[in-house]
């Protein structure tokens, strides 16, 4: 009868040590290959890139890699300013920010005439797929037409 307790204690130290490496090389595969901040992308959409020094960029996500994301058929807003503005008083001012109007511009116009662009992800704050009917996705379709 102690042969068949001492079985039993055998038998379930050898099952809580499984239990325990089970445990731990999930908990290891869990932080060493966790999904990366990529698997939000839907490839199917525009996304919105929000970088660390306030820029915004539109376009589409590819080829991520450890340290760049490549963004293609990329725009950027570009805020319409009169030249000069007439009024000097404060609320008139915060009026004419609040009536703001941004023009979408397509990355290749510059002189330069860029195709694409790789962003380095230490400067990106983060990423938001665009829905469909949103009006800065109307206005690239609106582009391309």
């Amino acid at each position: 009868m102690e042969d068949n307790q001492r079985e039993k204690r055998s038998g379930f130290k050898k099952l809580l040590i499984i239990a325990v490496i089970v445990i731990i090389a999930i908990a290891g595969y869990w932080v060493f290959k966790k999904p990366s901040s990529n698997s939000i992308v839907d490839a199917t959409k525009y996304q919105a890139v929000f970088l660390s020094n306030g820029q915004t960029y539109f376009g589409k996500v590819v080829d991520p890699n450890e340290k760049y994301i490549a963004l293609t058929d990329v725009y950027y807003l570009v805020l319409k300013q009169p030249l000069q503005s007439q009024k000097n008083d404060a609320a008139d001012q915060d009026q004419d920010r609040s009536k703001a109007e941004y023009t979408l511009i397509k990355l290749g116009k510059e002189m330069h005439g860029p195709t694409s662009m790789s962003i380095n992800k230490d400067q990106i704050l983060f990423i938001e797929n665009l829905a469909d009917d949103s009006r800065v996705v109307s206005a690239i379709k609106n582009t391309q037409k």
